[in-house]
């Protein structure tokens, strides 16, 4: 899946105040995470599953540390996974974040 950009944070909030927007933006920056990073840590320190455990997949993370990696085989295909993986936990941390802001406006 593609990065989560401006424009779709733009439509997601549009019938939000200023300062829920602002709430959103405030929180979403201090929740999501960088692709770049994650295939670094990918990269550097797959066979350990620091990369699951970064985007919160800890039982794939100790699974991951416990199998080193899956011999390997498991950390090479999170290095080509890494991007979307990290796009799909910042759409799903940018929606928890909109989910409770609606629901404390109401």
């Amino acid at each position: 899946m593609s990065e989560f950009t401006a424009m779709e944070q733009a439509m997601m909030t549009k019938d939000f105040s200023d300062q829920q927007k602002m709430l959103f933006m405030s929180q979403y920056d201090s929740v999501k995470k960088d692709s770049g990073t994650v295939l670094v840590l990918a990269v550097l320190f797959g066979f350990s599953g620091i990369d699951r455990f970064m985007l919160g997949d800890v039982g794939l993370g100790i699974a991951k540390l416990l199998t080193f990696g899956g011999c390997g085989i498991w950390a090479i295909v999170d290095w080509f996974t890494a991007k979307s993986r990290t796009n799909d936990y910042n759409r799903k941390k940018a929606m928890e974040i909109f989910q409770a802001i609606k629901m404390t406006a109401n």
